[in-house]
């Protein structure tokens, strides 16, 4: 009875895993593109922290539903802060900043990312607008990684639970760990007094507590993007949302505190 109830709390905190890493991969995406509103992530949010059982986090995705609340405000920052392309603004892509700009490591670093989605039979879908290596996509096979983890714990299938945690891990290691806390960082930096700020807390928070319970080492948060020989204004040219960013067209360069 002891081993099941041992199963039973291991499942509540790998889906409670999940759902956190579920609110960080939505909150990244574009905000008309979210699969659910602030007042909906509510209650799950306060379970899954809950089970965490850290206040800081609490505190932090409070914030966040807080000021996630000025709709129009949030969408604005979105385009001068992340833009709508790759290089625009604070780039939301692993390879902007772990390689140059279309130099032959990027594609490579793709590649690995596109690998460890087909190692667990995944893909993008046909709908999917974004690269690979999206910091949304990214958060998103964690959180599968996590509801696989679940699972196996559900099953007490020990062989499963050890290849759902030693994905984790291991891609955690490999991309996410290495680039977040510098895309985070300058986030915060960038997004100051709003929504983004708030994310970006408790994105860096999450991914703190998510490196001590995997053992895994925390990338440099100081890191720059790759260097480019594109311009932010070209990145902009024709591009279908420019003038919604900010008043007047393209965004400006966005610069962290």
């Amino acid at each position: 009875m002891a081993l099941r109830v041992d199963a039973i709390a291991a499942e509540e905190a790998a889906l409670s895993r999940a759902v956190l890493y579920r609110y960080l991969a939505d909150c990244m995406r574009h905000p008309a593109q979210r699969s659910l509103t602030g007042g909906e992530w509510r209650g799950a949010l306060s379970e899954a922290l809950d089970c965490v059982g850290d206040q800081d986090l609490r505190s932090c995705a409070l914030d966040c539903l807080v000021k996630g609340g000025d709709a129009t405000r949030v969408e604005l920052d979105y385009g001068r802060i992340i833009g709508h392309t790759p290089r625009a603004g604070v780039p939301p892509y692993e390879s902007e900043w772990l390689g140059a700009a279309g130099d032959l490591l990027q594609f490579h670093q793709m590649s690995d990312v596109s690998a460890f989605y087909t190692a667990f039979g995944l893909g993008l879908n046909g709908i999917c607008d974004e690269r690979v290596d999206h910091i949304a996509i990214e958060l998103a096979f964690m959180q599968f990684l996590c509801a696989k983890e679940a699972y196996a714990a559900s099953l007490d299938d020990a062989q499963l639970l050890r290849a759902a945690l030693d994905g984790q891990r291991s891609f955690l290691a490999e991309h996410v760990a290495r680039w977040a806390p510098a895309f985070f960082h300058r986030l915060g930096g960038c997004g100051r007094g709003g929504f983004y700020e708030a994310l970006a807390r408790l994105a860096e928070g999450w991914l703190q507590v998510e490196c001590q319970r995997l053992g895994v080492e925390r990338g440099d948060p100081t890191l720059a993007p790759g260097e480019s020989s594109i311009a932010l204004e070209d990145t902009c040219v024709g591009c279908a949302h420019a003038s919604g960013c900010v008043p007047g067209g393209a965004p400006p360069p966005a610069e962290p505190a």
